[in-house]
């Protein structure tokens, strides 16, 4: 899937911006006044704000555009971990706009997962694949041969010969490509590197006849490279998964500033006897991703009538702080709840409009005898 994030638009130019959002200055230090409360306390929290894990873990990836073939203008190499077994995905990506996703035996996924980022896929379960994958202080060094549904023989090869590896992070574009998501693909490629053009071994095949790796123009990072890159430390999560149905409330007390709930970490404030989310954040695989909330997220359940709230969001993973920042919104209206999340500021390796801005979650919620009934969607705004 990562594959067609630079597949169909070419950058202009490309300066990667590893914070591209001043988390202080974005934030500030905003606080929600008590007087939106209603007078009785409260001493629950609703968890909707949710990281959920992908169904594999990506330790790494490779992905190659390419010239010259009647039916694939990409490839997209991934090292998958699932049960602590070491698994290969290929993902083809056609000229007609759909993928064939090609996968080695033993492997458990599901087509809807993709079809969601996609659109239109097909699963191949393969007996074999040769792969080498590696990543050293010298770049990539990697190899992979499959047989396609066709029969044919794809295969690729990049080693780089680098004096150093000159890794930056992105939001990799590929929610970019949905029609329909479920959710938001956050798809943080923390070690993410272009194959420079020089020193470099390189080809694509099939069945023997040589196709022609792209060339991007003009540079990245004052180099010549390849339309091709890779990555080999991510953090790879779903925002908030469409939900239908009853969200239970959790009890605090006044004494704990976190709670984990469905394995994410809940930070709180207390705001004059009302619980109020601060951020969330998943921790797994010494990877934390976090989002920061300023004004916190109020205690919905208590607030007053007609009240509103707008504020913002960053988003963090371990270090890097801002790597993604937008907007929330809270309104209140008799029994009935909306809120909003808008991803707004973020950084793409193309020109356009900054894709995440077209992601709009909204979720609606009503307040039945103290229970939450959740009809939550994202959608894409143009």
């Amino acid at each position: 899937m990562i594959g067609k994030l630079i597949s169909k638009i070419c950058p202009i130019f490309m300066v990667p911006e590893n914070n591209p959002v001043n988390e202080e200055k974005y934030l500030g230090d905003k606080k929600n006044n008590p007087s939106i409360y209603e007078i009785e306390k409260n001493k629950y929290i609703y968890p909707l704000i949710k990281f959920k894990d992908e169904q594999v873990i990506i330790e790494k990836l490779c992905l190659i555009d390419f010239e010259g073939d009647t039916t694939y203008k990409a490839i997209e190499l991934q090292q998958v971990k699932q049960e602590n077994l070491i698994y290969y995905i290929v993902l083809m990506g056609r000229h007609d706009g759909e993928s064939d996703i090609y996968y080695t035996k033993g492997l458990k996924i599901h087509e809807d997962k993709y079809k969601s980022l996609l659109n239109k896929v097909t699963l191949y379960e393969v007996d074999s694949m040769k792969v080498q994958f590696d990543v050293t202080e010298k770049g990539i060094d990697a190899y992979l041969s499959l047989r396609d549904k066709e029969n044919r023989i794809i295969e690729f090869k990049i080693k780089e010969n680098k004096k150093k590896l000159d890794s930056f992070g992105l939001i990799a574009p590929v929610g970019i490509m949905s029609d329909r998501p479920d959710k938001f693909p956050i798809i943080y490629l923390k070690k993410f590197n272009m194959v420079e053009q020089k020193h470099t071994d390189i080809f694509v095949k099939v069945d023997e006849k040589d196709l022609k790796p792209i060339k991007l123009f003009p540079l990245c990072n004052f180099k010549r490279v390849y339309l091709a890159r890779y990555s080999y430390f991510n953090n790879i999560k779903e925002l908030n998964n469409d939900y239908t149905g009853i969200i239970e409330p959790i009890e605090i007390t006044t004494d704990v500033d976190e709670i984990n709930i469905d394995n994410c970490i809940y930070s709180i404030n207390i705001n004059n006897t009302h619980p109020e989310i601060k951020c969330v954040k998943k921790i797994d695989s010494n990877s934390e991703i976090k989002i920061t909330f300023s004004p916190p997220i109020p205690d919905i359940i208590s607030l007053k009538d007609n009240t509103e709230i707008l504020g913002h969001f960053s988003l963090s993973v371990d270090e890097v702080k801002g790597i993604m920042g937008g907007i929330y919104l809270v309104k209140k209206n008799n029994d009935s709840i909306k809120l909003q999340i808008n991803p707004q500021k973020g950084w793409q390796p193309m020109p356009g409009k900054l894709w995440m801005k077209t992601y709009l979650w909204n979720c609606d919620i009503k307040i039945v005898d103290g229970i939450l009934q959740v009809k939550s969607k994202w959608s894409r705004i143009k």
